[in-house]
Protein backbone atom coordinates (compact mmCIF):
# COMPACT_ATOMS: atom_id res chain seq x y z
CA UNK A 1 0.00 0.00 0.00
CA UNK A 2 1.46 3.65 -0.86
CA UNK A 3 0.23 6.53 -0.44
CA UNK A 4 -0.58 9.47 -3.11
CA UNK A 5 -0.06 13.06 -3.33
CA UNK A 6 -2.63 14.88 -0.73
CA UNK A 7 -3.96 17.23 -3.44
CA UNK A 8 -3.97 17.82 -7.25
CA UNK A 9 -4.94 21.27 -7.91
CA UNK A 10 -4.40 22.55 -11.08
CA UNK A 11 -0.67 23.90 -11.65
CA UNK A 12 -1.55 27.07 -13.21
CA UNK A 13 -4.14 27.83 -11.13
CA UNK A 14 -2.03 31.47 -9.92
CA UNK A 15 -1.05 31.70 -13.13
CA UNK A 16 2.91 30.42 -12.74
CA UNK A 17 3.90 27.37 -13.73
CA UNK A 18 5.73 25.14 -10.39
CA UNK A 19 8.97 24.95 -12.48
CA UNK A 20 8.75 29.06 -12.10
CA UNK A 21 7.70 28.86 -8.14
CA UNK A 22 10.52 26.82 -7.71
CA UNK A 23 13.04 29.53 -8.55
CA UNK A 24 12.48 30.99 -5.07
CA UNK A 25 13.00 27.61 -3.38
CA UNK A 26 16.22 25.91 -2.37
CA UNK A 27 17.32 22.63 -2.77
CA UNK A 28 16.92 20.33 0.11
CA UNK A 29 20.09 19.63 2.21
CA UNK A 30 21.34 16.80 2.91
CA UNK A 31 21.44 14.88 6.63
CA UNK A 32 25.20 13.93 7.06
CA UNK A 33 24.05 12.91 10.81
CA UNK A 34 21.23 11.25 11.98
CA UNK A 35 18.54 13.16 11.47
CA UNK A 36 16.39 14.78 8.68
CA UNK A 37 17.25 17.21 5.75
CA UNK A 38 17.30 20.59 7.20
CA UNK A 39 14.37 22.69 6.36
CA UNK A 40 14.84 24.48 3.11
CA UNK A 41 14.34 28.40 2.87
CA UNK A 42 11.97 29.62 0.23
CA UNK A 43 10.05 32.66 -0.55
CA UNK A 44 6.50 31.05 0.75
CA UNK A 45 4.58 33.85 2.78
CA UNK A 46 1.47 33.93 4.27
CA UNK A 47 -0.90 36.60 5.92
CA UNK A 48 -2.22 36.76 9.31
CA UNK A 49 -5.31 38.65 9.88
CA UNK A 50 -6.50 38.43 13.07
CA UNK A 51 -10.71 37.03 13.35
CA UNK A 52 -11.30 36.94 17.41
CA UNK A 53 -10.49 36.24 20.73
CA UNK A 54 -11.41 32.14 20.71
CA UNK A 55 -10.74 30.86 23.87
CA UNK A 56 -9.17 32.18 27.53
CA UNK A 57 -5.79 33.62 28.17
CA UNK A 58 -3.46 31.65 30.30
CA UNK A 59 -0.11 30.08 29.96
CA UNK A 60 -1.10 26.66 31.10
CA UNK A 61 -4.09 26.42 28.76
CA UNK A 62 -5.30 23.60 27.33
CA UNK A 63 -6.99 24.31 23.83
CA UNK A 64 -8.16 21.44 21.10
CA UNK A 65 -8.17 23.03 17.58
CA UNK A 66 -11.18 24.11 16.48
CA UNK A 67 -13.46 22.29 14.77
CA UNK A 68 -15.87 22.79 11.65
CA UNK A 69 -18.64 21.16 11.68
CA UNK A 70 -21.36 21.92 8.74
CA UNK A 71 -22.29 25.45 9.61
CA UNK A 72 -20.45 25.67 12.80
CA UNK A 73 -16.94 26.49 14.32
CA UNK A 74 -16.65 24.30 17.86
CA UNK A 75 -13.98 25.67 20.30
CA UNK A 76 -13.11 23.11 22.91
CA UNK A 77 -11.56 24.65 25.97
CA UNK A 78 -10.07 21.49 27.14
CA UNK A 79 -8.41 22.61 30.63
CA UNK A 80 -11.37 25.15 31.46
CA UNK A 81 -14.23 22.61 30.73
CA UNK A 82 -16.10 24.33 27.88
CA UNK A 83 -17.36 24.00 24.27
CA UNK A 84 -18.44 27.28 22.66
CA UNK A 85 -19.72 27.86 18.73
CA UNK A 86 -17.60 30.69 17.14
CA UNK A 87 -19.17 33.10 15.06
CA UNK A 88 -16.65 35.39 14.28
CA UNK A 89 -15.34 37.50 16.84
CA UNK A 90 -18.33 36.38 19.00
CA UNK A 91 -19.34 32.83 20.47
CA UNK A 92 -22.26 31.44 22.97
CA UNK A 93 -21.39 28.07 25.13
CA UNK A 94 -22.37 24.69 23.62
CA UNK A 95 -21.46 23.02 26.64
CA UNK A 96 -20.02 23.57 30.15
CA UNK A 97 -18.89 21.52 33.27
CA UNK A 98 -22.28 21.40 34.62
CA UNK A 99 -23.55 19.77 31.56
CA UNK A 100 -21.29 16.91 31.58
CA UNK A 101 -23.65 13.76 31.22
CA UNK A 102 -24.37 11.84 34.97
CA UNK A 103 -21.39 10.75 37.14
CA UNK A 104 -18.54 12.40 34.31
CA UNK A 105 -15.89 13.99 36.90
CA UNK A 106 -13.63 15.43 34.33
CA UNK A 107 -10.10 16.08 35.72
CA UNK A 108 -6.56 17.25 34.73
CA UNK A 109 -5.70 19.45 31.57
CA UNK A 110 -8.34 17.56 29.12
CA UNK A 111 -11.26 17.15 31.17
CA UNK A 112 -13.40 18.03 27.86
CA UNK A 113 -11.19 15.74 25.80
CA UNK A 114 -12.36 16.97 21.87
CA UNK A 115 -14.79 16.64 19.80
CA UNK A 116 -16.07 15.77 16.36
CA UNK A 117 -18.85 15.79 13.78
CA UNK A 118 -19.74 15.77 10.01
CA UNK A 119 -22.54 18.16 9.68
CA UNK A 120 -24.98 15.39 10.22
CA UNK A 121 -27.44 14.98 13.18
CA UNK A 122 -24.79 13.62 15.78
CA UNK A 123 -21.55 14.62 16.96
CA UNK A 124 -18.89 13.08 19.27
CA UNK A 125 -17.46 14.18 22.39
CA UNK A 126 -14.43 13.04 24.45
CA UNK A 127 -13.80 13.61 28.29
CA UNK A 128 -11.14 12.75 30.53
CA UNK A 129 -12.96 12.07 33.91
CA UNK A 130 -11.60 10.44 37.20
CA UNK A 131 -14.90 8.27 37.63
CA UNK A 132 -16.12 5.73 35.34
CA UNK A 133 -19.87 6.37 34.87
CA UNK A 134 -22.26 3.18 34.73
CA UNK A 135 -23.29 3.16 31.38
CA UNK A 136 -19.87 1.76 30.04
CA UNK A 137 -19.78 -1.21 31.66
CA UNK A 138 -15.98 -1.99 31.92
CA UNK A 139 -13.14 0.56 30.13
CA UNK A 140 -9.95 -0.95 27.88
CA UNK A 141 -7.38 -1.04 30.18
CA UNK A 142 -4.09 -0.18 29.66
CA UNK A 143 -1.63 -2.52 29.40
CA UNK A 144 -0.87 -4.70 32.60
CA UNK A 145 2.51 -3.34 32.87
CA UNK A 146 4.40 -1.28 35.65
CA UNK A 147 5.47 1.43 33.17
CA UNK A 148 1.44 2.17 32.60
CA UNK A 149 0.98 2.63 36.51
CA UNK A 150 -0.74 5.43 38.09
CA UNK A 151 -1.92 5.97 41.38
CA UNK A 152 -5.20 6.54 40.56
CA UNK A 153 -7.47 5.74 37.43
CA UNK A 154 -8.44 8.06 34.86
CA UNK A 155 -10.55 8.02 32.04
CA UNK A 156 -11.31 8.94 28.46
CA UNK A 157 -15.04 8.51 27.82
CA UNK A 158 -16.47 8.92 24.73
CA UNK A 159 -20.10 9.77 23.89
CA UNK A 160 -22.41 10.51 20.88
CA UNK A 161 -24.80 13.32 21.00
CA UNK A 162 -27.72 14.60 19.05
CA UNK A 163 -26.98 17.68 17.21
CA UNK A 164 -29.67 20.47 16.43
CA UNK A 165 -29.60 22.87 13.58
CA UNK A 166 -28.56 25.44 15.84
CA UNK A 167 -25.69 23.24 16.99
CA UNK A 168 -26.58 22.72 20.14
CA UNK A 169 -26.03 19.10 21.72
CA UNK A 170 -28.32 16.78 23.66
CA UNK A 171 -28.91 13.74 25.00
CA UNK A 172 -25.15 12.02 25.38
CA UNK A 173 -25.00 8.40 24.89
CA UNK A 174 -22.03 6.31 26.25
CA UNK A 175 -20.31 4.55 23.77
CA UNK A 176 -17.09 3.42 25.00
CA UNK A 177 -14.51 4.21 27.18
CA UNK A 178 -10.56 3.76 27.89
CA UNK A 179 -8.23 3.82 30.99
CA UNK A 180 -5.77 6.33 30.21
CA UNK A 181 -2.72 7.54 33.05
CA UNK A 182 0.46 8.53 32.79
CA UNK A 183 4.30 7.44 32.95
CA UNK A 184 5.72 6.74 37.10
CA UNK A 185 9.13 8.26 35.47
CA UNK A 186 9.59 12.06 35.05
CA UNK A 187 6.91 13.83 33.66
CA UNK A 188 3.31 13.15 31.95
CA UNK A 189 2.01 11.19 29.53
CA UNK A 190 1.32 11.24 25.42
CA UNK A 191 -3.02 10.95 25.07
CA UNK A 192 -3.64 11.33 21.20
CA UNK A 193 -6.91 13.09 21.86
CA UNK A 194 -7.60 13.44 18.19
CA UNK A 195 -10.75 13.02 16.67
CA UNK A 196 -12.62 12.85 13.32
CA UNK A 197 -15.92 11.30 11.52
CA UNK A 198 -15.18 9.16 8.84
CA UNK A 199 -17.05 8.68 5.46
CA UNK A 200 -19.72 5.87 6.82
CA UNK A 201 -20.43 7.75 10.33
CA UNK A 202 -18.51 6.00 12.58
CA UNK A 203 -15.51 8.12 14.60
CA UNK A 204 -11.68 7.56 14.20
CA UNK A 205 -10.15 8.52 17.88
CA UNK A 206 -5.91 8.92 18.37
CA UNK A 207 -4.83 6.84 21.46
CA UNK A 208 -1.39 8.59 22.45
CA UNK A 209 1.22 5.51 23.95
CA UNK A 210 0.50 6.91 27.55
CA UNK A 211 4.24 7.42 28.10
CA UNK A 212 6.36 10.44 28.90
CA UNK A 213 9.36 11.45 26.71
CA UNK A 214 11.93 9.47 27.95
CA UNK A 215 9.99 5.94 26.36
CA UNK A 216 10.17 4.55 23.32
CA UNK A 217 7.00 3.32 22.90
CA UNK A 218 7.39 -0.22 24.72
CA UNK A 219 6.13 -3.35 23.01
CA UNK A 220 2.24 -2.44 23.61
CA UNK A 221 2.30 0.53 21.17
CA UNK A 222 2.99 -2.31 18.23
CA UNK A 223 0.51 -4.92 20.13
CA UNK A 224 -2.56 -5.26 18.04
CA UNK A 225 -4.63 -6.21 21.15
CA UNK A 226 -3.62 -3.37 23.01
CA UNK A 227 -5.46 0.24 22.26
CA UNK A 228 -2.22 2.41 23.25
CA UNK A 229 -0.57 4.68 20.18
CA UNK A 230 -3.31 3.48 18.06
CA UNK A 231 -5.43 4.89 15.58
CA UNK A 232 -8.69 3.37 16.79
CA UNK A 233 -12.71 2.86 14.84
CA UNK A 234 -15.33 3.25 16.89
CA UNK A 235 -18.85 2.23 15.78
CA UNK A 236 -21.56 5.32 17.03
CA UNK A 237 -24.08 2.89 17.93
CA UNK A 238 -23.03 0.08 19.69
CA UNK A 239 -19.37 1.75 20.74
CA UNK A 240 -17.27 -1.04 19.49
CA UNK A 241 -13.86 -0.30 18.55
CA UNK A 242 -11.57 -2.04 16.23
CA UNK A 243 -7.40 -1.26 15.39
CA UNK A 244 -7.28 0.28 12.16
CA UNK A 245 -3.61 1.79 12.62
CA UNK A 246 -0.83 0.78 15.26
CA UNK A 247 2.31 2.77 15.84
CA UNK A 248 1.33 6.06 16.36
CA UNK A 249 2.88 8.34 19.28
CA UNK A 250 0.72 11.68 20.24
CA UNK A 251 -1.29 12.71 17.49
CA UNK A 252 -3.64 15.45 18.03
CA UNK A 253 -5.35 16.17 15.24
CA UNK A 254 -6.59 14.54 12.29
CA UNK A 255 -8.05 16.27 8.93
CA UNK A 256 -8.91 15.19 5.53
CA UNK A 257 -6.95 16.49 2.41
CA UNK A 258 -9.76 17.77 0.57
CA UNK A 259 -13.44 17.89 0.54
CA UNK A 260 -13.44 14.58 -1.32
CA UNK A 261 -12.84 12.82 2.42
CA UNK A 262 -10.65 9.89 0.70
CA UNK A 263 -7.31 10.67 2.59
CA UNK A 264 -6.28 11.97 5.98
CA UNK A 265 -3.53 13.55 7.37
CA UNK A 266 -2.09 14.43 10.13
CA UNK A 267 0.94 15.06 12.46
CA UNK A 268 2.38 12.72 14.73
CA UNK A 269 4.89 14.50 17.34
CA UNK A 270 8.22 13.04 17.67
CA UNK A 271 10.71 12.87 20.63
CA UNK A 272 13.76 11.72 19.34
CA UNK A 273 14.93 12.97 15.82
CA UNK A 274 11.70 13.39 13.45
CA UNK A 275 9.02 14.94 14.16
CA UNK A 276 6.13 13.53 11.09
CA UNK A 277 3.55 14.23 8.79
CA UNK A 278 1.44 11.72 7.78
CA UNK A 279 -1.02 10.35 4.98
CA UNK A 280 -3.14 7.58 5.23
CA UNK A 281 -5.97 6.42 2.88
CA UNK A 282 -9.65 6.05 4.30
CA UNK A 283 -10.08 2.97 2.31
CA UNK A 284 -6.78 1.20 3.96
CA UNK A 285 -7.74 2.43 7.06
CA UNK A 286 -11.45 1.07 7.79
CA UNK A 287 -10.03 -2.08 6.04
CA UNK A 288 -9.10 -3.64 9.18
CA UNK A 289 -7.90 -7.01 8.01
CA UNK A 290 -4.35 -5.32 7.37
CA UNK A 291 -3.61 -3.06 10.34
CA UNK A 292 -1.36 -0.04 9.10
CA UNK A 293 1.59 0.57 10.80
CA UNK A 294 3.08 3.82 11.30
CA UNK A 295 6.51 2.53 12.90
CA UNK A 296 6.28 4.14 16.66
CA UNK A 297 7.28 1.17 19.49
CA UNK A 298 9.19 -1.86 19.61
CA UNK A 299 8.35 -4.43 16.41
CA UNK A 300 8.88 -8.19 16.39
CA UNK A 301 12.03 -7.06 15.30
CA UNK A 302 13.26 -5.55 18.15
CA UNK A 303 13.08 -1.84 16.61
CA UNK A 304 11.36 1.16 17.17
CA UNK A 305 10.88 3.39 14.36
CA UNK A 306 10.41 7.79 13.92
CA UNK A 307 10.62 9.22 10.59
CA UNK A 308 12.74 7.14 8.22
CA UNK A 309 15.00 6.35 11.57
CA UNK A 310 15.68 3.90 13.71
CA UNK A 311 15.67 4.74 17.58
CA UNK A 312 16.35 3.39 21.23
CA UNK A 313 14.94 3.47 24.43
CA UNK A 314 16.89 6.24 26.30
CA UNK A 315 18.25 5.90 29.98
CA UNK A 316 15.55 7.12 32.45
CA UNK A 317 18.16 9.42 33.98
CA UNK A 318 17.25 12.28 31.97
CA UNK A 319 18.71 11.43 28.47
CA UNK A 320 15.61 11.23 25.91
CA UNK A 321 15.90 8.04 23.11
CA UNK A 322 18.14 8.54 19.99
CA UNK A 323 18.44 7.41 16.82
CA UNK A 324 20.68 4.46 16.16
CA UNK A 325 20.34 3.83 12.44
CA UNK A 326 18.55 5.13 9.40
CA UNK A 327 16.01 2.96 7.71
CA UNK A 328 17.51 2.06 4.61
CA UNK A 329 14.15 2.81 1.91
CA UNK A 330 10.83 1.96 2.32
CA UNK A 331 10.03 -1.17 4.66
CA UNK A 332 7.65 -3.04 3.52
CA UNK A 333 4.78 -3.29 6.01
CA UNK A 334 5.35 -0.04 7.45
CA UNK A 335 4.18 3.34 6.07
CA UNK A 336 6.87 6.15 4.73
CA UNK A 337 6.10 9.49 6.17
CA UNK A 338 4.63 12.14 3.67
CA UNK A 339 7.26 14.69 4.88
CA UNK A 340 9.24 15.19 8.20
CA UNK A 341 11.68 17.25 9.52
CA UNK A 342 13.85 18.03 12.59
CA UNK A 343 14.71 20.39 15.82
CA UNK A 344 16.35 22.77 13.25
CA UNK A 345 18.77 23.26 16.13
CA UNK A 346 16.11 24.43 19.03
CA UNK A 347 16.27 22.10 22.20
CA UNK A 348 13.06 20.30 21.80
CA UNK A 349 10.44 21.32 19.70
CA UNK A 350 6.64 19.24 18.67
CA UNK A 351 4.91 19.59 15.32
CA UNK A 352 1.71 21.32 15.25
CA UNK A 353 -1.01 20.28 11.86
CA UNK A 354 -0.96 20.14 9.06
CA UNK A 355 -3.77 22.29 7.20
CA UNK A 356 -4.42 22.15 3.90
CA UNK A 357 -6.90 24.64 2.11
CA UNK A 358 -7.62 24.97 -1.58
CA UNK A 359 -9.46 28.73 -0.44
CA UNK A 360 -6.46 29.64 1.27
CA UNK A 361 -3.37 28.14 -0.10
CA UNK A 362 -2.01 28.26 -3.94
CA UNK A 363 1.43 26.80 -4.06
CA UNK A 364 1.46 25.63 -0.57
CA UNK A 365 0.04 22.10 -0.48
CA UNK A 366 -0.08 21.43 3.81
CA UNK A 367 1.00 24.11 6.37
CA UNK A 368 2.00 23.43 9.82
CA UNK A 369 4.58 24.27 12.32
CA UNK A 370 6.37 24.25 15.60
CA UNK A 371 3.58 24.00 18.48
CA UNK A 372 6.19 26.09 21.12
CA UNK A 373 8.07 28.65 18.71
CA UNK A 374 5.69 29.11 16.17
CA UNK A 375 7.85 28.47 13.13
CA UNK A 376 6.08 27.88 10.09
CA UNK A 377 6.97 25.01 7.80
CA UNK A 378 4.73 23.93 4.57
CA UNK A 379 4.96 21.08 1.65
CA UNK A 380 4.12 21.93 -2.17
CA UNK A 381 1.99 19.55 -4.32
CA UNK A 382 3.05 17.70 -7.08
CA UNK A 383 6.56 16.66 -5.70
CA UNK A 384 5.91 12.61 -4.87
CA UNK A 385 4.07 10.70 -2.76
CA UNK A 386 6.49 10.31 0.43
CA UNK A 387 9.71 12.04 2.21
CA UNK A 388 8.63 16.22 0.52
CA UNK A 389 10.59 18.37 0.89
CA UNK A 390 9.99 20.86 3.84
CA UNK A 391 10.32 24.56 3.26
CA UNK A 392 10.14 27.53 5.89
CA UNK A 393 7.51 29.86 5.34
CA UNK A 394 7.72 33.27 6.33
CA UNK A 395 4.64 36.00 7.27
CA UNK A 396 3.83 39.25 5.90
CA UNK A 397 4.45 42.01 8.10
CA UNK A 398 2.37 44.49 6.58
CA UNK A 399 4.89 46.78 5.08
CA UNK A 400 6.47 44.93 2.04
CA UNK A 401 8.63 42.76 4.01
CA UNK A 402 8.52 39.08 6.11
CA UNK A 403 9.14 37.88 9.10
CA UNK A 404 8.60 35.34 11.78
CA UNK A 405 5.18 34.87 13.31
CA UNK A 406 6.26 35.28 16.74
CA UNK A 407 8.08 38.24 16.18
CA UNK A 408 5.09 39.46 13.81
CA UNK A 409 3.13 38.46 16.60
CA UNK A 410 4.95 39.87 19.11
CA UNK A 411 5.19 36.54 21.53
CA UNK A 412 8.00 33.83 22.59
CA UNK A 413 5.60 30.92 23.07
CA UNK A 414 2.78 30.03 20.46
CA UNK A 415 1.26 27.07 20.61
CA UNK A 416 -0.12 26.74 17.18
CA UNK A 417 -3.82 25.00 16.71
CA UNK A 418 -4.03 25.23 13.34
CA UNK A 419 -8.05 24.58 11.97
CA UNK A 420 -9.87 25.24 8.58
CA UNK A 421 -12.79 27.74 9.20
CA UNK A 422 -16.63 27.02 7.94
CA UNK A 423 -15.71 27.95 4.18
CA UNK A 424 -12.58 26.33 4.52
CA UNK A 425 -10.31 29.07 4.47
CA UNK A 426 -6.91 28.08 6.82
CA UNK A 427 -7.07 29.49 10.11
CA UNK A 428 -4.53 29.07 13.53
CA UNK A 429 -5.71 29.61 17.42
CA UNK A 430 -2.64 30.26 19.78
CA UNK A 431 -3.47 28.68 22.94
CA UNK A 432 -1.75 31.13 25.53
CA UNK A 433 -3.61 34.10 24.12
CA UNK A 434 -6.68 32.33 23.09
CA UNK A 435 -6.67 34.83 19.83
CA UNK A 436 -7.48 33.74 16.58
CA UNK A 437 -6.24 34.40 12.69
CA UNK A 438 -6.91 33.73 9.23
CA UNK A 439 -3.97 32.88 7.33
CA UNK A 440 -3.68 33.26 3.49
CA UNK A 441 -0.55 32.29 1.28
CA UNK A 442 0.47 35.81 -0.10
CA UNK A 443 1.40 34.86 -4.02
CA UNK A 444 4.61 37.10 -5.40
CA UNK A 445 5.18 36.63 -9.18
CA UNK A 446 8.69 35.21 -9.85
CA UNK A 447 10.34 37.07 -12.00
CA UNK A 448 11.05 35.84 -15.72
CA UNK A 449 14.24 35.87 -17.93
CA UNK A 450 14.43 38.28 -20.19
CA UNK A 451 14.37 35.86 -23.19
CA UNK A 452 10.76 34.71 -22.00
CA UNK A 453 9.23 38.41 -21.00
CA UNK A 454 10.47 39.08 -24.91
CA UNK A 455 8.29 36.22 -26.33
CA UNK A 456 5.59 36.88 -23.74
CA UNK A 457 6.23 40.61 -25.79
CA UNK A 458 5.94 39.44 -29.18
CA UNK A 459 2.89 36.83 -28.57
CA UNK A 460 1.06 40.30 -26.73
CA UNK A 461 1.98 42.34 -29.87
CA UNK A 462 1.18 39.77 -32.24
CA UNK A 463 -2.55 38.91 -30.46
CA UNK A 464 -2.98 42.86 -31.21
CA UNK A 465 -2.15 42.40 -34.66
CA UNK A 466 -4.62 39.72 -35.24
CA UNK A 467 -7.78 41.50 -33.34
CA UNK A 468 -6.95 44.56 -35.35
CA UNK A 469 -7.25 42.32 -38.62
CA UNK A 470 -10.21 40.84 -37.49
Amino acid sequence: MRIRPASFRPALRSGLVPGLCALALSAPATAATLEPPAVSPSSLTVSLDFVGQFATAGNQNNVASPIPIGDHLYVVDQKRGKITIQDGASSRSVLELTDVPPDVTPVGKSGFMNMAGDGGPVAYVGFTSSTLPAGFGAAQALPNDPNYHQPEKHYQLIYAYDRAADGSLSNPRALTAFETGQSTRQGGAHFGEAMLVLPDGRLLLSRGDNLNQLYDGLTHAQDPTSTVAKLLIIDGQTGATQVAATGVRNVQQLSYTDASRTRIAFSDIGRTVAEEINVIDVADLVDTAEVENFGWGRNADGLNREGTFYVNQGDFMGEVPGATGAIPGEEPGFITPYAQFGREGAPWLAVSGPILSEVSFNMIDMLFGDLATGALYATMEGIGDTLNTVYSVGVADGFGGVTTLADYLGITRADLRFFNFTDGSAGVLLERTGMAYRITEVVTAVPLPASALLLLGGLGLMATRRRRLV
